[in-house]
């Protein structure tokens, strides 16, 4: 199935959701959105495993929304590539250059996400 703008706009939503409080740290939010094996290399180099990131204890989160510089990419049907910039709200330490990996089985599940650290 090819992408269309309804898909690039649900992407938006959920790699936004990502970055919202009530969302980011509800345990069953988290658990439906990463698919199984997900995987992310963090800013830091850290990887996380679906596992940390279902369980994460609630912290500040520091960024402007909407996501800056966002793109999305078809890379095989049901398999969406997503590139965004974070910038922190407080200042320009923590601006990341993110990409992530998106799959459509019965709705949209993240796969992968890496970030690296940008100046703006």
């Amino acid at each position: 199935m090819t992408l269309d703008h309804t898909d690039e706009l649900t992407l938006q939503a959920l790699e936004e959701s990502m970055w919202r409080p009530e969302t980011r740290f509800d345990r069953a939010y988290m658990d439906a959105i990463l698919a199984p094996g997900y995987v992310e290399i963090g800013q830091s180099g850290r990887v996380w495993s679906r596992e940390d990131e279902v369980g994460l204890a609630p912290v500040t989160i520091d960024v402007s929304l909407p996501l800056g510089r966002f793109t999305v990419t078809e890379l095989a049907p049901d398999v969406a590539h997503v590139t965004y910039t974070s910038e922190p709200l407080h200042g320009s330490h923590g601006a990341a250059l993110r990409s992530s990996i998106w799959i459509r089985t019965d709705r949209w599940r993240l796969c992968f996400h890496q970030a690296t650290p940008t100046a703006i």
